[in-house]
């Protein structure tokens, strides 16, 4: 995770690199970051909004961006890219249902309860009811890891 702020907002957001959450150019500029370490960035049109900008013209087709970027903090959740790639494991960058059954199932082992055999296809369910945004039976990169939460 990343926390950015902007100007106009005034105080800092969280978001995940690597995922698409943030243009291309950002996950680029922001690689090998450290907490507390400043930066200026220069990113091109083909790594910002292209040619059709963003958000009825606060972003001009075509246009460079600059950012000053302080990254003041970074961590790694169970939501991280390692995880979701340990999960997918025929690497196809989506995770299926029988990908996550398997992951619960070794999770079950680890942590050594007990549990009911309808717990895992009620936990299943869940999974996929509140992940799977697109509704096309698998989990995405993108759907993974969306962070919902409440502002403090």
């Amino acid at each position: 995770f990343f926390n950015s702020r902007t100007q106009n907002e005034g105080h800092p957001k969280w978001f995940v690199l690597g995922v698409g959450q943030v243009i291309k150019g950002l996950d680029i500029a922001m690689m090998n970051m450290c907490p507390g370490e400043k930066r200026k960035v220069t990113i091109p049109p083909s790594l910002a909004y292209g040619q059709q900008g963003y958000a009825q013209g606060k972003i001009p087709p075509n246009a460079t961006l600059i950012f000053e970027i302080e990254l003041y903090a970074v961590n790694k959740g169970p939501r991280s890219v390692e995880a979701f790639n340990q999960i997918d494991k025929d690497s196809d960058k989506k995770l299926s249902q029988l990908e996550i059954s398997q992951y619960l199932k070794e999770e079950f082992a680890r942590d050594g309860k007990k549990r009911h055999p309808s717990v895992h296809d009620e936990i299943l369910a869940d999974i996929f009811k509140k992940n799977d945004h697109d509704g096309d039976g698998f989990i995405s990169a993108k759907e993974y890891n969306v962070y919902q939460h409440d502002e403090l």
